[in-house]
């Protein structure tokens, strides 16, 4: 059962790329909304059929928006367009008044090639009833350009129709709605209740999300997804004093306004529906409860010798040369220091702690995804030791990310949101003291500067994190080479208040000249690279 480093390069990742400026305006996107939808709709994929049985039907079941109820539109924090309602169309058809059902069928698979042909034709030429309906979810150019072809016994009846103006960009934050508008999933349907309330008197409901930070994320994510071969990514940006969750970013991306079927590999929001072990992350906390409970100092020297707990060995996969510090515990990343302070912590008094830290249960955010945790039933000295170097409890990356709000709040935890919200109107639970806080976060502070994470180091931003390598179980164990790696980053460290947290699930190609794929190597970099890019929207200067 190993979690371990192997050396990194001592070489800097030095991110020089330029924010996206300020998302447009609100008004000017709300009036391309139109424009947008219909070129996501021709250039991302086309909107996906949902069949409507033919057939006599009431008048209000006729018409899917007869009982709707208005839908907010939803902005960032900024007030750049996130999600708005515009007017859609359904198109129908009268059979008895269709001249040519086979002829008026090859013209609508041009503009609609997904349509199932033999199902359409049955509709056209089912004289029995009085309207038919062929297609769902029409915006106004494809309305437009169903009029263009002037075939007789075609017509519409109105919409509303959800449109995502920015497109894939915080595609599984924002959800989706079905043709009815019923919220699927995300904010969408976390906050279903809001967003009508809001629409009903004509207000907007502005969310956390920065979309110039949500765009830096997203790409950087993509960027180490793809360069290392990973199967999956996701990547949270906090602002730990308000917990407002300033980006959150899934990888593969899904695109709102495609409502066909999602693949697999996308449907997922990776940072808060997936559970994983998190690995040496964990280890800032094991330390920081040491500390607290006044079970450790950081003058204490520790031999990092290799012990056995009930007949497994703990070991370092590079030994410590000396005596270690708590200091070089967390730079070094040794499972064998973390482990003996976990168990001097003890079951109670370990579990206490994870439950203030919001790690027992799910991450209380305004998205139904958001996954609850698997904890260990047992609390023997094994299931101790090794829940101290990050093994053995599966959580979500936002929760990790909640967790480490303690780091930018004296010792406090702060739960995230996906409001907006002011930092003085954000409940706080006591977890550790402030003097405890502050000096973790200079221990891992020492990790980026000469530890297992120097990759992520950003002149003048004085990044402070922990890296995590936690090998995932397979049928027989845990297994070397399927690593979930990730780095949990507070900046900046002399004055703590952002989080960034991001993983990558599975990397395969190490980066060049590294031979490995841990956090430090894969994860770290991508942390620095995004630090980088957002510090000008977050009012911090990179040097050089």
């Amino acid at each position: 059962m190993k979690n371990a480093h192997a050396p990194f390069s001592t070489r800097e990742t030095r991110a020089r790329e330029r924010v996206i400026e300020a998302a447009p305006a609100r008004a000017r996107i709300r009036v391309l909304a139109f424009a947008l939808a219909g070129a996501f709709v021709v250039v991302g994929g086309r909107v996906a059929q949902l069949a409507l049985v033919g057939g006599p039907a009431p008048a209000q079941a006729a018409t899917p928006s007869a009982a709707f109820l208005p839908r907010a539109d939803l902005t960032d924090r900024n007030g750049a367009l996130l999600a708005a309602t515009i007017d859609g169309f359904t198109l129908t058809a009268d059979p008895a008044r269709v001249e040519d059902p086979a002829a008026t069928l090859r013209a609508l698979l041009r503009l609609f090639p997904d349509l199932d042909a033999d199902d359409t034709l049955r509709r056209l030429t089912d004289t029995r009833v009085r309207t038919v309906y062929i297609r769902r979810s029409l915006h106004p150019r494809q309305r437009a350009e169903v009029r263009a072809l002037a075939l007789p016994g075609l017509g519409f009846e109105a919409q509303p129709l959800r449109v995502y103006p920015m497109g894939p960009l915080a595609g599984h934050v924002l959800g989706r709605v079905d043709p009815d508008l019923t919220p699927l999933a995300g904010v969408e349907r976390g906050l279903d209740a809001e967003i009508r309330r809001a629409g009903a008197v004509g207000e907007t409901l502005r969310l956390s999300l920065d979309v110039r930070i949500q765009f830096a994320v997203e790409d950087e994510l993509a960027r180490a997804a793809r360069e290392t071969g990973a199967r999956g990514g996701a990547a949270v940006v906090l602002d730990g004093r308000s917990g407002e969750t300033l980006a959150m970013a899934s990888w593969p991306g899904v695109d709102p306004n495609h409502r066909g079927a999602i693949p697999d590999a996308a449907i997922a929001n990776r940072a808060a529906a997936r559970r994983y072990e998190m690995g040496s992350t964990m280890k800032s906390f094991t330390v920081a409860m040491a500390l607290e409970e006044g079970l450790a100092s950081p003058r204490e020297r520790f031999t990092l010798a290799p012990f056995n707990v009930d007949g497994v060995e703990i070991s370092d996969l590079h030994p410590f040369e000396g005596a270690a510090t708590l200091r070089d515990i967390i730079a070094q990343s040794s499972n064998i220091g973390a482990a003996r302070l976990a168990l001097r912590t003890g079951p109670a008094r370990q579990r206490a702690y994870f439950d203030r830290l919001g790690l027992l249960a799910r991450a209380d955010m305004e998205a139904p995804e958001s996954a609850r945790p698997i904890a260990p039933m047992r609390s023997d000295r094994l299931s101790v030791a090794v829940l101290g170097y990050g093994h053995g409890l599966s959580v979500s990356l936002a929760a990790l990310a909640d967790a480490y709000t303690v780091f930018a709040n004296d010792g406090a935890r702060v739960p995230l949101t996906l409001r907006a919200r002011a930092a003085a109107d954000a409940p706080r639970t006591r977890v550790f003291s402030p003097e405890t806080a502050r000096q973790v976060v200079a221990m891992m502070r020492a990790a980026v500067v000469r530890g297992t994470a120097q990759r992520a180091d950003v002149p003048g931003l004085e990044i402070a994190g922990k890296t995590g390598s936690a090998e995932k179980l397979g049928d027989q164990g845990y297994e070397e080479g399927r690593l979930f790696s990730s780095f949990a980053a507070i900046f900046p460290a002399s004055d703590p208040r952002y989080v960034i947290v991001l993983a990558l699930d599975e990397p395969t190609r190490p980066p060049p000249g590294m031979g490995v794929v841990t956090g430090g190597a894969v994860a770290a970099p991508a942390v620095g690279r995004i630090a980088a890019r957002i510090a000008p929207a977050l009012g911090l200067r990179v040097e050089g």
